[in-house]
């Protein structure tokens, strides 16, 4: 049955997903931010000045080592009588936090600049702010301190000096330190905290109903890493192991590597596709301007080798071929090979990684063939009336899908010019295309809300799949070929069964639209991609499971799964690899 719709809902569908594949955002996010976020001329001022003296959002930058006494005493008195002056109790609280590191410290540096009896002076002056057993018991220790050698004598004193003192603080307090030193900072104070202190920004809550005592408080308070009470004399020591620790316990029972993330500067508004080779040793990014850029990874260097004809025949091959074209790709300041030849914006992009050959779509109704021997392009492939949004390949590389504008898919062999099948039905773009992993079928995903399957051998349809609420840019299939996975513009993953045709369940938890999908090679988790830059992990175990029941439907919150901002201004890529089982983001920043 057809769905009627009216001309102004294809001509906002058909522009929302042009917007989208040219990465502009939201206008009314613009304008919320804009509003959110203004600032009057001091406060700009004041940001960029801070800004430009922090090389982190914890640190402090110093220009000079200077070894005066005098003028350390006189900074660590401005800085207590700044925290005491404060008038909220809770930032005093958190800032008071660093007088004890800076004062520990400083009373170093005096020794280790060899002016022994200012150093002992200044200890003798200012040990009576701290109060606390533990910062009194090694202050005492401390004092028997009045050399470098001796430094070196005790281990305790020695830990304290070579790693960093650890201090929580909340953003506010951080922005108030930040002020504070861009204002009245002397160097030797900056000096200490950007060597010697890490500053953790937590985001720190206040319930106003939720009565605790004091000790409660305290207790609270004292908690460090995974439930452990931080050790005495704040040299961070035991809680660095801790952490490394629990780092080990999660890459020991977690089969996967971490997320890997790979980011073109300067591209934010031109990168517009990215892919990295099967052996994870080269990345091709796709460009607006029609250009296509090749980089090496690792250890590899692209160089321009003697022509060698490919084990693949492309369609204008022939056997008397013994010499590249004329033509072959320049090379960037940044190191990139150049290839030119579309003549409008790069979409899509797949390695043919045992030929040594690079397929790329385009705006204008092209697929090129690219051989990364010599950097030429080998063949040209028409047939799409209209720019070509997206591409898949079979598995050993066999077959090309294509999906486009004109709200066709198309089956290509790379050895034709012409395509071997045309798979027609949708009523609006095909933004999507996915091989079965036995190749015999081909799943489409179309601005039409649909997804459909169809029989590669003969182009019949099979299957229409609907559910989703909104244009659908991304598909995957399981590795076991058991279930299909879509997303898109309505923010969740729709994962069908396809023996039964259910709707197993919807993964929501996004935030904006996704772009991109992939299943792991074990099966065991879906990865997608947001326009905002968040990629989400999903447990197909936890989540199938739950829909595999008599109930179908099922929609699964965000709860257990595993999110990261990827800080990345659009996401261009999210695959699974094999090569460790790694998942790989390539982003713009």
């Amino acid at each position: 049955m057809k769905m009627k719709r009216s001309k102004i809902d294809i001509i906002n569908t058909t522009l929302e997903s042009y917007l989208k594949r040219r990465r502009y955002q939201d206008g009314e996010l613009f304008r919320k931010f804009e509003r959110t976020n203004s600032q009057t001329s001091e406060e700009m001022t004041l940001s960029a000045t801070a800004e430009c003296g922090s090389s982190r959002d914890n640190s402090i930058v110093f220009s000079a080592i200077v070894n005066d006494v005098a003028a350390a005493d006189q900074s660590y008195q401005r800085l207590k009588m700044w925290v005491n002056s404060i008038v909220n109790d809770k930032l005093k609280i958190e800032l008071r936090g660093l007088l004890y590191p800076v004062f520990c410290h400083l009373y170093l540096e005096m020794l280790h600049g060899g002016d022994k009896q200012a150093a002992i002076q200044f200890l003798k002056t200012h040990q009576s702010d701290f109060l606390s057993d533990t910062e009194r018991d090694f202050l005492e220790k401390l004092s028997s301190v009045y050399s470098v050698q001796d430094i070196e004598l005790r281990p305790l004193v020695n830990a304290f000096r070579t790693r960093k003192y650890k201090v929580d603080m909340s953003d506010e307090a951080h922005i108030c330190l930040q002020k504070f030193l861009t204002k009245h900072g002397h160097v030797i104070l900056m000096q200490v905290i950007n060597t010697h202190i890490t500053i953790i920004k937590r985001i720190m809550e206040l319930h106003p109903s939720d009565e605790e005592t004091g000790s409660e408080k305290s207790q609270r308070n004292d908690i460090g890493i995974n439930g452990h009470v931080e050790q005495p004399s704040g040299t961070g020591v035991d809680r660095e192991m801790r952490e490394l620790q629990e780092a080990i316990r999660l890459i020991r029972n977690n089969a996967h590597q971490p997320l890997r993330i790979f980011t073109v500067n300067n591209a934010i508004e031109s990168a517009s596709c990215g892919i990295i080779s099967p052996n994870m040793d080269r990345l091709a990014v796709g460009f607006n301007t029609a250009e296509i850029r090749l980089w090496g990874i690792g250890d590899t260097v692209l160089m321009r080798p003697k022509y060698r004809s490919s084990s693949l025949n492309l369609a204008i091959d022939s056997p008397s071929t013994s010499r590249p074209p004329e033509e072959f790709g320049d090379g960037d300041e940044a190191g990139a090979i150049v290839l030119r030849g579309h003549t409008d914006v790069v979409h899509d992009l797949r390695f043919i990684a045992e030929s040594d050959i690079l397929v790329s779509v385009s705006s204008d109704k092209e697929m090129r063939a690219w051989r990364l021997n010599d950097y030429s392009c080998a063949a040209v492939y028409n047939g799409h009336s209209y720019p070509i949004w997206c591409m898949d390949t079979s598995v050993f590389n066999i077959y090309i899908a294509t999906g486009s504008h004109d709200r066709t898919a198309k089956l290509w062999s790379l050895d034709r010019t012409f395509p071997l099948r045309i798979f027609a039905g949708h009523f609006l773009d095909v933004n999507s295309v996915r091989f079965h992993p036995n190749a015999r079928y081909i799943a489409t995903g179309s601005a039409d809300k649909t997804v459909r399957l169809w029989s590669k051998d003969d182009g019949n349809l099979l299957r229409v799949y609907v559910g989703a609420q909104s244009t659908i840019y991304s598909l995957v299939f399981s590795p076991d070929g058991k279930y299909l996975a879509a997303a898109g513009d309505d923010k969740c993953v729709s994962i069908w069964d396809l023996a039964t045709n259910a709707l197993l369940t919807e993964l929501k938890g996004h935030q904006d639209t996704i772009m991109n999908l992939d299943w792991s090679p074990d099966g065991q988790f879906i990865a997608s991609a947001s326009l905002d830059g968040v990629v989400r992990l999903w447990s197909t175990q936890e989540y199938i499971s739950i829909g595999s029941g008599e109930t179908t439907n099922v929609q699964s919150d965000v709860g257990s799964c595993q999110t990261y901002s990827t800080n990345c201004s659009s996401i261009l890529s999210l695959r699974y690899y094999h090569k460790n089982n790694s998942l790989v983001c390539i982003g713009t920043v």
